[in-house]
């Protein structure tokens, strides 16, 4: 008899046991795996290994799985659960609805989805095989950072159904707490970030009126996974109704982390920025206004808050973290 998967007291999530037993996921996905094409008859063992990927604490977690065949790196499937059961419903019926607008020919290509088990509060997908934009390099780097710049068109010409709203009163509220918590994590940076907090007020009273568009939230260079040429975005867990240019801005101010961790050349970053910036501005016309500004300030502060938590995008800062809080508030504080 297998023995039940350890699970990590910091999930918290009651499905996290059933979610990593093999013969249980296998027998539940079988009907889902057969029909997908992945190897295997129906109602046999599909799964070969689960193990916990990633996990923010009493909120949803991620699942790797691999299936038995042919060898290839990563893994095959990957499992989100939810603690709000219905958060894993409305981010597959998103899934699909992408993977469907692609089918169809727009560039706004996501992972299949394979399954949504509500009894579990899980949405499984297959894996993308693509290369995030930080592993690559040269021209195809520069490449890449337009393919996702057509992507994001493509998703903001949408009309894909969503069913959260930007609110700019809870965002400017979340703020407040961010820059709390920088100055209690790093108090070298406290003056820096309640000074960019403060500006960041002054932009929000000048903003106009919002846009209402599909938006992804979270849009930076390790949610782009380029496949032969073509964007694959992940993890739209954020995705809601908003402006274009939090996503752009976003992007942007993640893109000027990147070359500060790499200490990259400024003439490879300015290309990476008017491959993604033209790019979007061709397939938009979008032009830089106060919500850009609004944004990119807004992203600062939300990195520097990852950051002194460890968190965003990888790789984590280790020793190096000072550097990159001070960087990124400068920025803020820079350009807004």
């Amino acid at each position: 008899m297998t023995s039940p998967p350890h699970v990590p007291d910091l999930v918290e999530l009651e499905s996290m046991s059933e979610a990593l037993d093999i013969d249980l996921m296998s027998r539940r996905l079988a009907p889902f795996l057969a029909g997908a094409g992945f190897p295997g008859d129906r109602g046999s063992p599909h799964l070969s290994a689960a193990r916990l990927v990633d996990c923010s604490p009493g909120k949803r977690a991620v699942v790797a799985y691999d299936v038995p065949g042919p060898a290839r790196p990563g893994p095959a499937l990957i499992g989100k659960v939810y603690a709000d059961s219905q958060r894993a419903g409305q981010v597959h019926r998103l899934l699909e609805a992408l993977h469907a607008r692609a089918a169809a020919g727009h560039r706004c290509r996501v992972p299949r989805p394979v399954a949504h088990l509500p009894e579990l509060g899980m949405s499984v997908y297959a894996a993308a095989r693509g290369r995030s934009l930080d592993s690559l390099e040269g021209p195809e780097r520069a490449d890449g950072a337009a393919a996702a710049a057509g992507w994001l068109a493509s998703l903001h010409s949408s009309s894909v159904h969503l069913d959260r709203r930007f609110d700019l009163a809870a965002e400017r509220r979340d703020l407040v707490s961010w820059a709390q918590l920088v100055a209690r994590h790093e108090p070298r940076a406290a003056s820096a970030a309640r000074r960019l907090l403060k500006r960041i007020d002054g932009l929000a009273g000048r903003l106009p009126e919002l846009a209402r568009v599909p938006i992804h939230k979270d849009f930076h260079y390790q949610h782009v996974l380029i496949e032969e040429g073509q964007a694959v975005v992940i993890d739209l867990d954020e995705m809601r109704g908003g402006d274009p240019a939090l996503d752009v801005a976003h992007f942007g101010a993640n893109l000027r982390l990147l070359a500060t961790r790499e200490e990259m050349p400024p003439g490879e970053l300015a290309r990476l920025e008017s491959a993604f910036l033209e790019t979007y501005a061709a397939a938009t016309g979008y032009q830089p206004d106060a919500r850009h500004d609004f944004f990119r300030a807004y992203t600062c502060l939300k990195l520097a808050k990852q950051l002194v938590r460890g968190r965003g995008p990888r790789p984590a800062p280790g020793d190096d973290r000072w550097r990159q809080i001070e960087f990124i508030l400068g920025e803020g504080l820079r350009r807004s």
